[in-house]
């Protein structure tokens, strides 16, 4: 065997292992190109959604955050407009038709012990929307427990009844001399 025969015999391995090479790099960018790049590109953009996501999330749990805070106060609200109503459909229970006004004079100037109606004096009635308003100015002579007693029957009257201004001066006599102002509230004829 002689040196020219072994480079010849060599030769076909090297042109083989040049295959291989070229071999692998063709198809090392071959699946690169085709396979890896796509699937690098979508997890790049996957990434980036992910991160707009957690953006949004925080966003987004702000926001219901709020949004509990407004239901909450949305809850109060409704209670306190439920009792409201209740406590208007209570008042308009209480409120007496126009035709009540006699009635009502006649249960403020009805006599009682320790105390004298002096005088009543109405004023016209003020329109209120659903209700009129009867001004009311009384003039009084009583004792002092007497005209207590006299202002806890008219907060606990069936009536709505308001005390605008009381005026107070120590007569010698009776005890004291006193200006009632009144507002009584009735329902207009007709109103439900």
């Amino acid at each position: 065997m002689n040196l020219r025969d072994l480079k010849l015999q060599k030769l076909p391995l090297l042109k083989e292992g040049i295959f291989l090479i070229v071999l692998f790099v063709s198809v090392t960018f071959i699946f690169n190109f085709l396979f890896s790049a796509p699937v690098k590109r979508m997890i790049n953009g996957l990434k980036a959604d992910i991160e707009s996501l957690d953006g949004n999330r925080s966003t987004y749990l702000a926001a219901a955050a709020a949004l509990g805070k407004e239901t909450e106060r949305l809850q109060e609200l409704t209670k306190s407009y439920e009792e409201m109503e209740s406590s208007l459909l209570q008042s308009k229970e209480q409120i007496q038709p126009v035709k009540e006004v006699p009635n009502i004079l006649k249960d403020l100037s009805s006599p009682r012990p320790g105390l004298t109606i002096i005088s009543v004096h109405t004023s016209p009635f003020e329109d209120k929307g659903e209700y009129l308003r009867l001004p009311l100015v009384l003039s009084i002579r009583a004792d002092f427990r007497s005209f207590g007693a006299y202002i806890d029957s008219i907060e606990h009257s069936r009536r709505v009844i308001g005390v605008e201004n009381i005026n107070l001066v120590k007569d010698d006599k009776a005890g004291l001399s006193i200006r009632l102002e009144l507002s009584a509230y009735l329902m207009k004829e007709g109103a439900v």
